[in-house]
């Protein structure tokens, strides 16, 4: 596996959300769905940038919405 510039991306984010994400939780009154949403969106993140598959990229896909290959 290569690590395009996309997929760095991806990885990027992922490692970003998820330490926003434990810097958050220590001390912090918010409810834990939102907590959990965000660990969510982290691991999916570091996971796409591993398999290059991402579950809102396919709800765009049949939805109609193009790719650019740019």
């Amino acid at each position: 596996m290569t690590l395009t510039m996309d997929r760095a991306l991806r990885l990027t984010s992922g490692v970003v959300l998820l330490f926003v994400w434990l810097v958050a939780i220590v001390g912090s009154d918010i409810h834990w769905f939102w907590k959990a949403f965000i660990a969510f969106m982290a691991v999916n993140q570091i996971q796409s940038a591993f398999t290059n598959w991402c579950p809102v990229v396919s709800v765009y896909r049949k939805l109609g919405i193009k790719e650019c290959n740019c």
